[in-house]
């Protein structure tokens, strides 16, 4: 499975805009029609909470993949990966510049890149 970016980005703010009465998200928040959604979604949230992203847990649903999952919110760490990507403009700034130079995305690259395009656009000497 490849990581999808933008996936990644809309579980994060999905994660952060859950209210108390959210607590334990877990995978029927995410809409999803097909098993393979259903799959990308679940796979992308164990690799957040394996990064420590996010507070949460895996787990089986009767057994079969895709894993579920509870979510108790983000992390310190999740909160500042967010917030380095949140604008549209500086997120659509970054994957351009990515797919300008032809490099593959990782998590401290985007935030290095987003930080460097928030600069640029503030008008900041770097």
């Amino acid at each position: 499975m490849k990581r999808d970016w933008d996936l990644i980005r809309e579980m994060l703010t999905k994660v952060e805009g859950m209210s108390c009465y959210d607590c334990n998200l877990s995978i029927a928040a995410f809409k999803m029609d097909t098993y393979e959604e259903r799959y990308l979604v679940s796979e992308h949230m164990k690799l957040l909470i394996d990064k420590g992203f996010i507070y949460g847990s895996m787990h089986p649903i009767a057994g079969r993949e895709p894993k579920g999952f509870s979510v108790n919110g983000l992390t310190w760490d999740g909160h500042e990966f967010l917030d380095s990507i949140r604008s549209d403009t500086v997120w659509n700034k970054t994957k351009e510049t990515f797919e300008t130079k032809g490099l593959d995305m990782t998590f401290e690259t985007i935030k290095a890149v987003a930080a460097a395009a928030m600069t640029t656009m503030l008008g900041l000497s770097a």
